[in-house]
């Protein structure tokens, strides 16, 4: 039997090679390859969860056989039905710790599901979002609503009362320290974009927050968004159609304005991609492959004296350059990669020293910071330079400018008709 093959110390003639410098970088256009494998994530599709928790919640499962959900969760954004599955189901682990019927529910059942939440610390409006959950599911069953009762009413003014305080807002990514009336703190679109670097994800992402910002996106709009739907203009900037939104469920459609700056990072990152149609922002899948330094053939003066002598491995081996294969996808990203990407370059925008956030401040920011971060900053940049609620509802597709008030409620009074009366006379 072989004993393992023992070198003998090195001498000053048989140093081996080193790794040659670089990498080789080989990308696969959508189609051509495989993405790499992830884990599976077994379970029901959102609409079979929706259905299971639904069916046992109710006394008789033939009633809700008997519903047809198809055109009532149609109705309904994929996003929209997510959120009510979750907050049926966390209605469904309330229920199973009390006794009587789940549904329908009483206004008192109602009430302690209330105060349940509230000592969990929930906010009132992800509250009165699980109220209109259960407000719809009455409906489907065609069922009394309590929801809507005075005493679920009051409980829900005694709660706002009490916390007393707004809905939590996304951090704005806006756009860099050339808008505002004072120095942004925080994270800026323009940091995040230079950390993005030169390689196809750093590309990829670098496109997708630009066009976000841009157009005002929200992530549903980032995901759909294709290179049918972007135009370009003469003078370099681009129309980006958006067939359906959040405001927009009939379809009726908008078209958006796109900065020359934007299509041109997308124009880089589609051609590095070699996508020529379909979604814009897609995976890119990453194989790496480590370089190693080649290395002569060994000969018996470099062996042990008590080492096997074995031919194969005392062979030559030759260098090897590392090679990075990326792999494009052909669907678009998912809601939670879009989530990723912002985190991943804020991350790497702290570590390249490009904002001055360090410690809890850094902890915080990163905590504020959403797939909405991008539509949110937008906003705050348009407050800023001056523009009125109305037109910025406008420009982002809003059906009140109620909802723009609120997303620049720290910028909006520096814009209003008394500052800008005011600035120039009490100086």
């Amino acid at each position: 039997m072989k004993r393992k093959m023992a070198l003998a110390a090195p001498s000053a003639t048989s140093t081996a090679k080193s790794v040659p410098e670089g990498e080789i970088i080989t990308v696969l256009a959508p189609g051509k390859a495989r993405l790499p494998k992830r884990r599976a994530r077994p379970g029901l599709s959102t609409t079979e969860r929706f259905a299971a928790v639904l069916s046992s919640l109710v006394e008789s499962n033939s009633a809700v056989a008997k519903l047809n959900f198809e055109k009532a969760l149609e109705a309904r954004s994929p996003a929209t039905l997510r959120a009510m599955t979750c907050d049926l189901e966390s209605y469904a682990l309330f229920a199973s710790a009390h006794a009587g019927a789940a549904l329908p529910a009483a206004a008192e059942r109602l009430v302690a599901w209330i105060d349940e939440l509230e000592a969990s610390r929930q906010k009132p409006a992800t509250i009165a979002r699980k109220l209109a959950t259960v407000a719809t599911v009455h409906g489907l069953l065609g069922s009394p609503n309590a929801v809507s009762s005075s005493l679920v009413r009051d409980a829900m003014k005694g709660l706002r009362r009490r916390q007393g305080k707004g809905q939590r807002q996304a951090a704005g990514l806006r756009l860099g320290e050339a808008i505002g009336l004072a120095p942004i703190k925080g994270f800026t679109l323009a940091a995040l974009i230079e950390a993005c670097g030169t390689d196809l994800p750093g590309l990829r992402d670098a496109a997708l927050m630009s066009l976000g910002y841009d157009a005002g996106l929200r992530v549903s709009e980032i995901l759909v968004a294709t290179v049918e739907a972007l135009e370009v203009q003469d003078d370099g900037s681009g129309l980006l159609d958006i067939d359906r939104s959040k405001t927009d469920q009939e379809g009726q459609g908008a078209s958006v304005w796109v900065s020359a700056e934007t299509i041109r990072r997308i124009a880089l990152w589609r051609e590095a991609a070699s996508i020529r149609k379909g979604p814009l922002f897609r995976r890119v899948g990453v194989i790496r492959r480590k370089g190693h330094p080649g290395r002569r053939a060994l000969s018996i003066a470099d062996l042990a004296y008590n080492a096997a002598i074995d031919r194969e491995r005392m062979a030559a081996i030759p260098a090897r350059q590392a090679r990075i294969t990326f792999v494009v996808g052909e669907a678009a990203l998912t809601v939670a990669a879009v989530r990723s990407i912002i985190r991943k370059r804020a991350l790497a925008a702290a570590d390249m020293g490009l904002v001055n956030l360090m410690g809890e401040d850094l902890a915080i920011a990163l905590d504020g910071l959403s797939t909405h971060s991008l539509r949110v900053g937008l906003t705050q940049d348009l407050f800023a330079s001056g523009e009125d609620a109305g037109p910025i509802a406008q420009a982002l597709r809003w059906t009140s400018v109620g909802t723009a008030l609120r997303y620049g409620r720290r910028l909006a009074p520096a814009s209003n008709a008394a500052a800008r009366m005011l600035a120039s006379r009490r100086v």
